[in-house]
């Protein structure tokens, strides 16, 4: 026998054991669930998926399909109950919980059993959805995607990357959920005209939904949870902090638009006894790119009166921020973390950590500079 002839038996061999080993799949019979949602309803789970079953393989179509269940491993038998496809759960890219659901009952029974599930990455986008899910996933304004389930993942995708969004994958929201001294943050989609937005974010106690802050308030906890990049911001600061550079004297506000925004932060406990105090310093780069009034020229030598404005409105921001977070009991930031990690021999537990921060006490120090100067109109 030549070699040439083995090769070919070797090649045959394989594909007859390869034949045996996987199974065919159909793709007109496959239907791809890219988003699904939870709400309660009463004592019961209703959900909701997003099913992209392609007619041709030049077409698709895109349907939501619900079922109601007492369990949430009871509504995939549900759902799959409603459709002659099989519904493969490997291409869901977003999972929204109601507000309600997220509210009372909390989510690490429904985000536990997603991880649990081989089928599903860790890398899936988490959502809370106001008014509920199901009206999310009902949305038919999903600009030139496929379906919601692929626009919803696109629009988280673009906020965390150009915006206020700390990451929301699955695996960092059990991540945050099982460290003690920091809570789980996650996107909160809300309907504009029917169209599905991110204007707020969403603040967890542990796996329970405690309350919303707004995208510009959570640059912030962005900025303090971790020092990062990133491209605009808008500052309001009163007339008067800026007024020595103003050409024209109308208006109480001025708006300062800042990008190519580069930020360090250090977090230090300086003392425990009597309440845990913590000293925060922020150190931050940007250039200006508009501003609402016309000024004089901003030159090295009159910069500092802008810089001085930025910094005293940010902090003011901050400070308001963190009394809105402890206002919740809510640490997304990470302070109990923090003290846990700065005090030896501590096994520190939330019921604690939330015991100490209602009183802790924070300062803040916050440090602009303005660069590449020059006139700015």
């Amino acid at each position: 026998m030549g070699k040439g002839e083995r090769e070919m038996k070797r090649l045959i061999v394989c594909m007859l054991l390869l034949s045996g080993c996987v199974q065919p799949r159909v793709l007109e019979r496959q239907g791809i669930t890219t988003v699904t949602g939870f709400d309660k309803k009463g004592k019961l789970y209703e959900g909701a998926s997003v099913m992209l079953s392609f007619q041709t393989t030049r077409s698709s179509l895109s349907e939501v399909i619900e079922a109601t269940n007492k369990t949430s491993k009871g509504l995939r038998q549900d759902l799959e109950a409603q459709t002659s496809h099989n519904l493969g759960s490997g291409q869901i890219r977003v999972v929204v919980y109601g507000k309600e659901l997220a509210e009372k009952d909390g989510v690490f029974t429904l985000t536990d059993t997603l991880q649990r599930d081989a089928n599903i990455g860790s890398l899936v986008y988490l959502a809370v959805g106001e008014p509920n899910a199901k009206e999310i996933l009902k949305s038919k304004k999903h600009e030139d995607t496929p379906d919601i389930g692929t626009y919803l993942y696109r629009l988280i995708e673009k906020n965390l990357r150009s915006e206020s969004l700390l990451a929301a994958t699955l695996h960092e929201f059990i991540h945050s959920y099982y460290d003690v001294g920091k809570d789980p943050i996650l996107p909160c989609l809300s309907l504009r005209d029917d169209k599905p937005i991110i204007e707020k974010v969403a603040l967890f106690r542990g796996d329970k939904f405690v309350g919303t802050v707004r995208l510009d308030e959570s640059f912030y906890i962005k900025m303090l949870a971790s020092e990062y990049n990133t491209e605009l911001k808008n500052i309001t600061v009163p007339r008067e902090a800026v007024e020595p550079l103003l050409l024209n004297k109308k208006g109480k506000k001025v708006n300062i638009v800042i990008n190519e925004i580069k930020t360090k932060r250090k977090i230090k406990l300086i003392s425990q006894e009597p309440v845990p105090h913590f000293r925060i310093t922020v150190k931050l780069q940007a250039e200006i790119l508009e501003m609402s009034e016309k000024m004089k020229p901003i030159m090295e030598t009159n910069v500092h009166i802008l810089e001085r404005a930025i910094e005293k409105q940010m902090k003011k921001e901050i400070e308001q921020l963190l009394n809105k977070l402890k206002a919740y009991k809510t640490d997304p930031i990470g302070f109990g973390q923090m003290y846990d990690h700065s005090v030896r021999a501590l096994q520190l537990t939330d019921k604690q950590w939330y015991k100490l921060y209602d009183n802790a006490k924070m300062d803040v120090d916050m440090h602009v500079s303005i660069l590449r100067t020059g006139t700015i109109d």
